[in-house]
């Protein structure tokens, strides 16, 4: 019965090590995984799902109550492992029921992705870590009763029973309330402390409507926006962002995270549109002080990618390792990150041509374009969005954002 045991031991460790990342995803979405990834940077279903309100139950992540499951699952396997003897059919007892559970709430989650259609990785292996689990706890429980004459209700009565008394039993019985009682606590806890840290907490709806309404008092600026190339999204898509963006801005990167959740939400129907506004006298000379120094630089790498047809890809270099970067930002940089892509993303164009096309009249011109259609529609910080012709100067909150979306799509 070992192997069924161990078995069970190496899928609730990877469940465990699965359920981490997306625990870790939901407190802080622009969390790096390192090769383990879902989506291809700008679209995650993974991270859309962990930000979106399907993500929790009463309040708690369900990747926490997963994570609970998987720690539980280890306990009872190991206490199987060491123990022996008649610890192996209360594991295999306890195990087959949690186990059918916890595929039976999966049944329940796996809907939620299909009528989302946010189909996260994560999460789909989770689900198979569990049907794995089932699997092997049903073929313990089938060898189990063939060998031992072992029942399931039998070993359960075994459990609960007050008749046996033993020390040994005693012993059993307060370690598991006790270990059980102690994982809740630390990990709900825990839970509770990072919302309260990480400011994850769901927007009032009398908030939400309030800003709404405020929001849709203004009447539409009447602006034809030329289109610049510096696009995310389907070009056929229902609703547009035209973001004036600095791609140092601080802010303009809160707001890029943002943009990851609305096209994992709604797919092909959102797309954003960029104009350079770097808030940098390099090439912004009307500002009073430069704010993001080198962003100039910036807004030329930029142009050049998406002359050069990979404005998705150096999006993400670019936005990847930002937190380290952004203070010192230059033209190594800008440069670093076109390499980063690999000779496959280049279509064609090899460092010195990205350079050349970077310090190009049509992208000094294009960059001056952009600044002065900015400064025509009152534009004086970044983010500036606008959707549906009204400006939004910075950004809501997701939950904010996301049923703006939703109302322009209505309106639609």
């Amino acid at each position: 019965m070992k192997k069924y045991v161990y078995i069970i031991l190496a899928l609730s460790i990877a469940g465990a090590i699965l359920s981490g990342i997306l625990l870790l995803q939901h407190y802080y979405p622009d969390v790096k995984t390192g090769i383990i990834s879902c989506g291809n940077g700008i679209v995650n279903p993974c991270l859309t799902l962990s930000q979106s309100a399907w993500s929790t139950f009463l309040r708690i992540p369900i990747a926490a109550y997963g994570l609970l499951w998987y720690l539980l699952a280890l306990f009872i396997v190991l206490i199987a492992d060491y123990a022996g003897g008649r610890y192996h059919a209360w594991s295999l007892a306890v195990i087959l029921p949690l186990a059918a559970f916890a595929v039976a709430a999966d049944a329940a989650l796996a809907v939620v992705l299909v009528a989302t259609k946010l189909f996260c990785t994560f999460c789909i292996a989770t689900y198979a870590v569990n049907i794995g689990i089932l699997a092997v706890a049903v073929l313990w429980y089938l060898g189990a009763r063939r060998d031992e004459q072992f029942s399931l209700p039998g070993a359960l009565r075994e459990i609960v029973s007050a008749r046996d008394a033993s020390p040994d039993r005693k012993a059993f019985q307060s370690a598991f309330v006790l270990f059980l009682f102690l994982l809740c606590f630390a990990l709900f806890s825990t839970s509770y402390i990072l919302t309260l840290k990480t400011g994850n907490r769901r927007v009032p709806a009398d908030k939400i409507n309030a800003f709404l309404t405020s929001f849709y008092q203004q009447p539409p600026q009447k602006t034809d926006f030329p289109d610049t190339g510096i696009t995310l999204g389907n070009p056929e898509a229902k609703v547009t962002l035209y973001v004036f963006t600095d791609f140092l801005c601080s802010a303009c990167y809160e707001f890029y995270k943002i943009e990851q959740y609305l096209f994992g939400r709604y797919g092909d129907s959102v797309r954003t549109v960029y104009y350079n506004f770097p808030l940098d006298q390099g090439c912004n000379k009307d500002l009073k002080r430069t704010v993001y120094k080198n962003s100039c630089i910036a807004a030329r790498a930029f142009s050049a990618a998406s002359d050069a047809g990979f404005t998705d890809e150096y999006t993400i270099k670019h936005f990847a390792d930002y937190e380290n970067t952004h203070t010192r930002y230059d033209q190594n940089l800008a440069l670093a990150a076109f390499r980063q892509m690999g000779a496959a993303d280049r279509r064609g164009v090899d460092e010195a041509r990205f350079r050349q096309m970077m310090y190009s009249d049509e992208t000094t011109r294009r960059i001056g374009e952009h600044i002065r259609l900015g400064k025509e529609m009152g534009v004086d910080s970044t983010p500036t969005i606008f959707i549906g012709g009204r400006k939004l100067v910075g950004f809501p909150p997701l939950q904010v954002m996301d049923q703006m979306i939703r109302n322009e799509l209505e309106r639609k």
